[in-house]
């Protein structure tokens, strides 16, 4: 009888196949391979902090609330598209093979690894200590920080490491530097996170209690 190999398993595969392709082949994407791979990492951390029943749940919680602002940040990178020669003036497009490779090279990846990585958050949540009655506020805040974090990560050049590496001169770029240009920014992701969430539900991939 031939052993069957389980869903998450050929999931991860096609991760790694995805980043070492990306990082060997040179391509106008390449940096979407670390790109992923940090947005893959709260989603395993989400998974262990959901299954490990010990107090070492919670060290994996803090490194899924940590490094989940990857999840939403993989959106900016959609701006990356305008590296193609596929759209030309006057709104019309043109067949080049290798960059509507590349557009799917970039795009599906982006997908899917928001829509898990999001959908996963609203389970988390509801894994806290009062997460099921305080879900809407708690995914307020996780989306605020998310913002601000993106913020900081396209706009300051820093990368979730950094907060464990450095974390005064990182704490003070998430708390200080506040101008109307960041409020707006902050807002529109917050926006855009729970507009995910809120399709999400609708599909009846997750549940948010009211």
């Amino acid at each position: 009888m031939k052993a069957k190999i389980s869903k998450p398993v050929i999931y991860r595969l096609l991760i790694v196949i995805y980043i070492i392709a990306m990082t060997a082949y040179p391509n106008p994407f390449s940096f979407m391979s670390l790109n992923v791979f940090l947005a893959w990492l709260p989603i395993e951390f989400g998974l262990l902090f959901t299954r490990i029943q010990t107090n070492w749940r919670y060290l994996f919680g803090g490194l899924w609330l940590l490094f989940f602002p990857n999840v939403p940040y993989l959106l900016t990178d959609l701006f990356h598209l305008e590296a193609l020669s596929i759209y030309q003036s006057q709104g019309l497009f043109q067949l080049v093979p290798t960059d509507w490779l590349m557009f799917l090279l970039l795009v599906l990846p982006i997908f899917i690894m928001v829509l898990v990585g999001m959908s996963q958050a609203v389970g988390i949540v509801r894994q806290l200590p009062y997460g099921k009655n305080y879900s809407g506020f708690s995914l307020t805040l996780l989306a605020f920080l998310s913002g601000v974090a993106i913020y900081i990560g396209r706009f300051e050049r820093i990368h979730s490491i950094e907060l464990i590496l450095h974390p005064v001169s990182t704490l003070s770029l998430l708390i200080g530097n506040w101008s109307i240009g960041k409020v707006q920014f902050v807002l529109i992701f917050m926006v855009i996170q729970w507009g995910i969430w809120l399709l999400l539900k609708e599909l009846k991939i997750i549940k948010i209690e009211d």
